[in-house]
């Protein structure tokens, strides 16, 4: 929680979704504004005098002059500031099937608070809880998510689950079972789905460890990187859900090259936190940004001779990703002129792109798919080809 001057910022931690502030803690005259995505719960003498969003106003005011001469007092105040979302909890699954198999993945549940239902909340803080994260929310639900599933898929093999046979039925089966509880904290879910690939599953819980510990220890410096962050990891579970969806189809080349960039771009952005160079961030989002395009123009093009319904879906997809790259390059034109042509600059894309060439040729050494291996050597040689230009381009406006 930050205050400036008289401007009150309830949320800092990309991984913090509600904040609980008692009244005398917020000095007098500080300004407050909700976007449309954000609630603030007013509560006045143990009562909820109302629930605003979407408004600049001041958050804790005193009471006029007319109210104290007919013998009012100062309200006592608390304020319970929820981010509505949606929000993915990712929860660890282990499940033993009807053939004795035991199968370990990762459940995810997206779920959202509404302006009406988000003071169910104030539950938590009345418990001694001040502040509610995304992975607080998860331990609260996962032994009951988990006791739902195991109950759920005990009458089914591991090849069938494995497969998706009846899995939509389960999650609907395990939406109504848990609405209840969700409805208590004020939350709706939206979606859910449950991958059954270990590594990708144990990947997805790491980055979000990962990421709420670095918070945590104040390592992330930069708000700006750690919303960076918090937008990889959610593209890595939106890659997963489009990947556990697909129930008879093997992985892709374009989901395995977006998966591969992704990965690079965690640890790079890992790696590197605090260092506030723009150009090289840039230069590097920029370039697997064109990786994953392809990608996906590659994915859409054997779907469409696949299946018209996969058509349609990656019709879908490629125009999110037109959209998305219209908002990139005027972002990069914006940069390009503000960006210094120097060395460092040069250095930094230099180390960005070895990093890229070192993960494409391992997957191109290391891959059983032949169609995975030629798109990361084709991939690869673009980006040697855009190393080259970029490195003329910088010597010669220097």
């Amino acid at each position: 929680m930050q205050m400036s001057e008289t401007r009150f910022r309830w949320r800092t931690n990309p991984t913090v979704i509600a904040r609980y502030v008692m009244g005398h803690h917020v000095p007098a005259g500080m300004d407050v504004t909700l976007k449309p995505n954000e609630a603030c719960v007013v509560v006045e003498d143990g009562r909820v005098a109302g629930v605003a969003t979407q408004q600049h106003m001041e958050v804790n005011p005193s009471i006029g002059l007319l109210p104290r001469l007919f013998g009012r007092s100062q309200p006592n105040r608390s304020f319970l500031f929820a981010f509505l979302g949606p929000h993915d909890l990712l929860l660890p699954v282990e499940v033993t099937t009807s053939d004795g198999q035991v199968l370990s993945g990762m459940c995810s549940m997206r779920v959202a608070f509404s302006r009406e239902s988000v003071p169910r909340l104030l539950q938590v803080p009345a418990k001694g809880a001040h502040e509610i994260t995304v992975d607080e929310l998860a331990r609260v639900l996962h032994p009951e998510v988990l006791a739902h599933l195991r109950g759920a898929m005990a009458g089914h093999d591991a090849e069938a689950l494995r497969r998706g046979d009846g899995l939509e039925d389960l999650l609907h089966t395990l939406e109504q079972r848990m609405r209840p509880t969700l409805s208590s904290y004020g939350l709706t879910q939206q979606s859910s789905f449950v991958s059954w690939n270990e590594s990708e599953s144990q990947e997805l819980l790491r980055m979000r460890r990962d990421l709420e510990h670095l918070v945590e220890r104040n390592a992330i410096l930069d708000a700006t990187a750690a919303a960076e962050m918090e937008a990889a990891l959610n593209a890595r579970v939106r890659a997963a859900e489009q990947q556990a969806r697909m129930a008879n189809a093997e992985a892709s080349a374009s989901i395995a090259a977006q998966a591969a960039l992704e990965r690079a771009r965690w640890q790079e952005l890992a790696a590197t936190e605090g260092v506030q160079h723009d150009a090289r961030r840039a230069q590097e989002i920029a370039e697997a940004e064109h990786q994953v395009k392809m990608a996906q123009l590659e994915a859409q093009r054997q779907a469409e001779q696949a299946a018209p319904e996969q058509a349609k879906r990656d019709a879908k997809v490629a125009e999110a990703t037109r959209l998305f790259d219209e908002v990139q390059a005027r972002k990069r034109e914006r940069m390009a002129m503000e960006a210094e042509r120097e060395q460092a600059r040069l250095d930094a894309v230099s180390a960005g792109s070895d990093k890229m060439i070192e993960t494409l040729s391992r997957i191109a050494e290391t891959s059983d798919d032949p169609q995975v291996a030629m798109e990361a050597l084709r991939q690869l040689a673009e980006l040697r080809k855009a190393d080259v230009d970029a490195a003329k381009d910088a010597y010669r406006d220097s």
